[in-house]
């Protein structure tokens, strides 16, 4: 199969971005030639590499957040990346921001940064899907990012929040569950 050919099939998938498993379902070539096509397709500026086994066709606007929660899983989108798109801080946050069960990692890639952050598997809870990604409901992703916090895994100015937009009871029922640290770390932060 040439690359015009597969280019053309793959235009055809409504993802943002494409697997390499994705990839070759469409390819009736010999799959040791897939990975020349794909080089030659990104060489010659077609396709965007996004990562390793994912490719994007170029000029496509990516679902960086669908294609986060995806690459690693679990997953779901909170901390600052969270707080921002609810409007509990102004400040643009420069990467996406997610938490998962996994070990804590940052990935580099040419478009995008995307950072895990490890929380213990009892607080992996209170997320919803939106659009086609996991994002934390707004108190947990507070939550999430106080956890961290007094964990020392993570520095933030507490004081810029806009606490005025969390919903104060369910924020409470939440927080019941995070440790004592993490409760004493809100009290001094309403204080």
């Amino acid at each position: 199969m040439s690359p015009s050919l597969l280019l053309e099939k793959l235009k055809m998938i409504p993802k943002t971005y494409l697997s390499f498993a994705d990839i070759a379902k469409l390819y009736s070539g010999k799959k040791d030639n897939l990975k020349v096509v794909l080089h030659r397709l990104v060489r010659q500026d077609k396709l965007n590499r996004l990562m390793k086994g994912y490719y994007a066709i170029s000029g496509t606007d990516v679902d960086w957040e669908q294609f986060a929660c995806e690459i690693l899983r679990p997953s779901y989108i909170s901390l600052e990346y969270a707080l921002y798109s609810y409007g509990i801080i102004e400040q643009v946050p420069a990467t996406i921001t997610l938490i998962t069960t996994k070990k804590t990692r940052e990935l580099q890639l040419p478009f995008q940064v995307l950072e895990y952050s490890h929380i213990n598997p009892n607080l992996y809870f209170g997320y919803r899907i939106q659009d086609n990604f996991l994002i934390a409901e707004k108190e947990k992703a507070l939550l999430d990012e106080l956890y961290l916090i007094s964990l020392k895994k993570r520095h933030f100015p507490l004081k810029s929040l806009d606490l005025s937009k969390i919903n104060k009871k369910l924020f409470n029922q939440k927080l019941k569950k995070y440790p004592l640290y993490t409760q004493k770390l809100f009290q001094t932060l309403v204080k």
